[in-house]
């Protein structure tokens, strides 16, 4: 079966400086493209021609080293023989030896040059066409090695043996000897970092990124550019293989050897080569690790009871006892695992930009929960590190400073994103998971639950939460924008407005004015107020209040939607409805009390009080809520506009599916493309 990487590869290794012409053929001229459409001919794999690639490599690299050992000992004049190990496992392999010495043919006795052995590599590649290609690289080297582990055999027993004495005089070994300790007989052999040592480790690193492949090709998508080089990689192995094997033969034979410009083009070849291989190896290995985790973490938050600090360390960095955190009430480090033990968890975790309401909010959480010991709350910052680093630091320690609970230190990487991202939704919002002491998720984000309802929401209990939703939802989302929350007249009727437009917000006003002045709503004594919303304690329009009426009421309707569905009941309809109108000139909210009655967008809200004349006969029948509302009712029924509502990038759960609030139809849903031009986090 083929591998699904037969394409020309997209990524070129780097390719050696330019040489002058003079100095003859360089490697410049063999692009990675050209090769490329060489080698692809020859390359039908075939499942019959697998091999045992590994112990190839133990076989091999025993040669080899051995050999060296050999050459070494010469070279440093040292008496005595060489202790060999034991290759047992050779026995076990089933050697092609026709294929090898078929190679070892082809690698004999060439002439010196980039297209000599270029058109050898070619013919070793015809060899081996049906086998894998990090196949033809070991076999290669092994029918190399076979050849130099003769000779250098052969020379340790030259004084002892008489027919070794003679086969190393006919293959001329002693002409080696003056060679041994030359710079190109090191840069091809004996040095550690010579080019046969180098090939083998590309063949090391090709059979790792193989193995890989065969479990995680899908979920580590670094794999597939790793995949497509091994091809031209291969056939880089087996060409520096074959001019390393003519530089032997020119040591025996007297002739020409390889040029130092090609074998320094070589080097610099098989060391780009090496460096390809290494970063994809680095991103495989980072990204194998972080499949584990992830693995593990899914395992024991979802599925297995686990201690909290274990699982927090984890979340953390990846380890069984992460770096301490910092106590924001003493400035102290303090060990995970001491401070987590037998306590529940609140988790923030958030960009360095949460706001100070966030903040103040999770102030009130903090003092509610210090009353009783059952609880702590950490915050996990998220660095940008696109960010400048002063002004990342800047911000941590100020944000750190406003914090009196555990703060993860700045330094810490965290490891567990993708179970953040995937499993936990963490998004541009901050993100606040409650885990018990063995790791159950309790409520999977009580940003929205402390944004609504404050220290209110603690114990964050599905059963607090119910109690929570039986309030009025203005009493909820609307009331504390207001300075009435605390005289509120259940039995008046009241409207609640708001809106972009001030020329709206003055045209409502004096159009409620004019109502009130109307002698049939006097003689019937029929009174209600009417409340802004937007303004702040000085009594002035304040941009940020309106910014936190709004998440407020997206924090009902995600807990609303969450808990009992986003189409359960009118009250999700009317705070989405509300929602809808975040970008209207003006909107209103018309109540008894804390009881909605109708929500309504600014244009709609304004006709009704214009055509008061048209509709006041009603208030002979109704009380003016209901007379209100059913003029309302005719009003929008003749005006139709389209709804739109924008959800905001909110971590954690969302609603996928949502019912209009005017009609019984789901909202459609669009596709929106955001770019940020590479300065993203994650």
């Amino acid at each position: 079966m083929s591998l699904p990487s037969l394409k020309k590869p997209i990524t070129s290794l780097v390719h050696p400086k330019s040489q002058n012409l003079n100095e003859g053929l360089s490697l410049e001229s063999f692009t990675d493209d050209i090769v490329a459409n060489h080698i692809y001919a020859k390359h039908y794999e075939d499942e019959k021609f697998k091999i045992d690639i590994n112990s190839y490599i133990l076989l091999v690299e025993s040669i080899i080293i051995t050999a060296d050992r050999i050459t070494d000992s010469i070279s440093r004049v040292i008496e005595g023989r060489i202790a060999f190990g034991n290759n047992s496992y050779a026995a076990s392999l089933n050697l092609p030896l026709c294929t090898l010495h078929r190679i070892s043919s082809e690698l004999a006795c060439k002439a010196a040059g980039i297209e000599k052995a270029h058109e050898t590599t070619m013919e070793i590649l015809n060899i081996l066409i049906n086998y894998p290609w990090e196949a033809k690289a070991i076999l290669t080297l092994a029918a190399f090695s076979m050849d130099y582990g003769d000779l250098w055999h052969l020379n340790h027993y030259f004084k002892t043996d008489p027919l070794a004495k003679t086969l190393a005089t006919i293959k001329r070994v002693p002409q080696l000897y003056k060679h041994l300790d030359t710079p190109k007989y090191r840069q091809v052999f004996l040095s550690p970092k010579c080019l046969i040592y180098a090939c083998m480790q590309a063949i090391k690193y090709m059979k790792e990124i193989k193995d890989i492949s065969k479990y995680d090709m899908k979920e580590i998508t670094e794999l597939s550019s790793a995949i497509r080089q091994i091809p031209l990689i291969t056939y880089w192995v087996i060409h520096i293989i074959v001019a390393s094997r003519t530089e032997i033969s020119a040591y025996s034979t007297g002739k020409q050897g390889q040029s130092r410009k090609y074998l320094n083009e070589l080097t610099e070849k098989i060391n780009s080569i090496l460096f390809t291989l290494e970063t994809h190896l680095k991103e495989i290995r980072e990204r194998q690790e972080e499949i584990k985790l992830y693995k593990w973490l899914v395992d024991h938050i979802e599925n297995h009871p686990t201690q909290l600090s274990e699982v927090v360390s984890k979340l953390i960095e990846g380890k069984n006892e992460a770096t301490p955190f910092i106590d924001g009430s003493t400035h102290r480090k303090v060990r995970i695992e001491s401070s987590l033990r037998r306590k529940n968890v609140v988790l923030v975790i958030s960009r360095l930009n949460i706001s100070e309401d966030d903040i103040k909010a999770l102030h009130e959480v903090y003092d509610e929960l210090s009353r009783e010991d059952k609880y702590r709350i950490v915050w996990i910052p998220v660095i940008n590190p696109h960010d400048r680093e002063e002004e990342n630091r800047k911000r941590y320690n100020y944000v750190a400073s406003k914090m009196p609970w555990y703060i993860v230190q700045y330094t810490t990487k965290i490891a567990g994103w993708r179970f953040l991202e995937e499993n936990w939704q963490l998004r541009e919002d901050p993100l606040v998971v409650v885990l018990d002491s063995m790791s159950k998720v309790e409520f999977t984000n009580a940003i929205h639950l402390i944004r609504v309802w404050g220290s209110e929401a603690v114990p964050f209990s599905h059963r607090k939460i119910d109690i929570l939703l039986e309030s009025d939802w203005p009493k909820s989302t609307i009331l504390k924008f207001t300075r009435h929350s605390r005289v509120i007249d259940e039995e008046k009727s009241v409207i609640f407005y708001g809106g972009k437009d001030s020329k709206w917000i003055q045209r409502f006003e004096d159009k409620v004015i004019d109502l009130k002045n109307d002698h049939l709503i006097r003689a019937k004594g029929i009174t209600f107020d009417i409340i802004r919303i937007g303004k702040n304690a000085m009594g002035k329009d304040d941009p940020t209040v309106m910014s936190r009426f709004w998440t407020t009421q997206w924090g009902f309707f995600i807990i609303q939607s969450q808990i009992r569905g986003s189409s359960a009941s009118e009250t999700t309809e009317d705070i989405l409805r509300l929602i809808s109108y975040e970008n209207e000139n003006g909107w209103g909210v018309l109540a008894v009390g804390t009881l909605p009655v109708l929500v309504g967008r600014g244009d709609l809200i304004l006709a009704v009080l214009e055509d008061f004349n048209k509709w006041k006969q009603i208030l002979n029948l109704k009380s003016f809520p209901d007379s209100f509302k059913d003029y309302f009712n005719e009003v929008a029924l003749r005006r139709h506009q389209c709804d739109k509502v924008v959800l905001p990038a909110f971590s954690g759960w969302i609603p996928m599916v949502v019912n209009c609030p005017e009609c019984p139809r789901f909202m459609e849903t669009g596709i929106n493309f955001k770019c940020c031009h590479g300065k993203t986090l994650m």
